[in-house]
């Protein structure tokens, strides 16, 4: 049995995307890593905010299911052609970067922010796109499961990879190994 204290509140979901924040009047722009119903991990900040507490706007895609799609349907899709949902809230930085000088900030590239009382639809819109994540995120590890040598099979695997943010180029053991480490972090620390 896994251990309490290693697993999360929420179920968290890589999330290739950016967002938007504001300090001192100013709007910057970072990378999402990854997302849940409690936070965001950001990457890629040109600027450490000083404040704690700070506006976001988040670009959430909404994924389809793609259990059961036929291939050549899955082939139209683009990530481009997914809806998108922006949200708005504030969070908190979960970090704490107390005592350290500016040249030091120059050097961090992951943040962690709590959001701070979302309204119950944005949870709803981050719950579902993390639930979809993770169904497809099933789906596709039972893709490597079942692979054996047949083509459609493979290119099935690769294109549900590909639209799920993998490089759809990488070897397949390489590839597996990615997508298994995503859903094991999906609810462990």
């Amino acid at each position: 049995m896994a251990d309490p204290r290693l697993q999360r509140k929420y179920l968290r979901a890589p999330l290739k995307s950016q967002a938007l924040y504001v300090d001192d009047e100013h709007v910057f722009k970072a990378r999402i890593l990854n997302i849940s119903e409690g936070g965001v991990l950001l990457s890629e900040l040109p600027h450490i905010p000083e404040i704690n507490s700070l506006p976001i706007a988040l670009n959430v895609i909404q994924y389809p299911r793609f259990h059961g799609m036929p291939l050549e349907d899955l082939k139209q899709l683009t990530v481009e052609d997914f809806p998108r949902v922006i949200l708005k809230t504030k969070v908190r930085m979960v970090r704490s970067f107390e005592n350290q000088s500016n040249v030091d900030r120059v050097f961090i590239n992951f943040i962690g922010c709590e959001f701070y009382n979302p309204p119950a639809d944005f949870k709803l819109t981050i719950f579902q796109y993390v639930e979809t994540f993770a169904k497809n995120t099933v789906y596709l590890l039972s893709l490597f499961e079942s692979l054996g040598n047949r083509t459609e099979q493979l290119e099935t695997l690769r294109t549900v990879a590909h639209l799920l943010g993998y490089d759809r180029r990488m070897k397949i053991p390489l590839l597996r190994a990615k997508v298994l480490h995503d859903y094991q972090s999906l609810e462990s620390l």
